[in-house]
């Protein structure tokens, strides 16, 4: 078998193997609290610079129950499954993989950096009703955040469900509570 192939057959088995670890590891109760941590700390975080930054608002989305249900179902899958299956799992080395420390964070860099550089791009390109939201310095710092501790807590759990539950939960509150719709959807 050439090299080539070889490698190929390889990598598609690493993929393989990494989502298929990712997904049939399911959160623990330690993963639950971690994931209860890093909302609090989001949280603590992100609300200062959202305020002062006009990001965000106390303002419900003005939307039915049928409507907010299917926004939370939509961003449940994309972004917060779609991208972490690809940002976190396809791309981190599982927690079950002998890496280094050092390694990892060699690894997980440029990944959050690319995470992170896929906001403005999309409101460039697909999605330009997002635009000045997407490339905002601070909108941009908080999706920093957001991918570090998504990165953190997939190393930490190897579950592919505690970076999505994080990602979502963030994504859903900020659309429905906190004007993120009415900013994305301001024509």
């Amino acid at each position: 078998m050439p090299l080539f192939q070889h490698r190929l057959i390889s990598v598609l088995k690493l993929i393989r193997r990494r989502f298929w670890l990712a997904a049939t590891t399911w959160p623990s109760r330690q993963d639950g609290i971690l994931i209860i941590q890093l909302l609090g700390l989001y949280a603590l975080v992100s609300t200062p610079v959202a305020l002062l930054s006009d990001l965000t608002t106390l303002e419900l989305a003005q939307l039915t129950w049928q409507q907010q249900g299917l926004i939370m179902l939509r961003v449940f899958l994309f972004p917060a499954l779609i991208e972490e299956g690809f940002w976190r799992v396809l791309l981190l080395p599982h927690k079950t993989e002998r890496v280094s420390d050092r390694r990892r964070w060699l690894i997980g860099l440029p990944s959050l950096i690319l995470f992170v550089a896929m906001h403005p791009l999309n409101g460039l390109t697909l999605y330009t009703d997002a635009e000045s939201t997407f490339t905002n310095p601070f909108f941009l710092s908080l999706t920093t955040l957001l991918g570090l501790m998504c990165m953190v807590s997939y190393w930490r759990s190897g579950s592919w469900w505690v970076p999505t539950i994080i990602h979502w939960v963030i994504v859903a509150a900020w659309l429905l509570v906190f004007g993120g719709y009415g900013q994305l959807h301001a024509s």
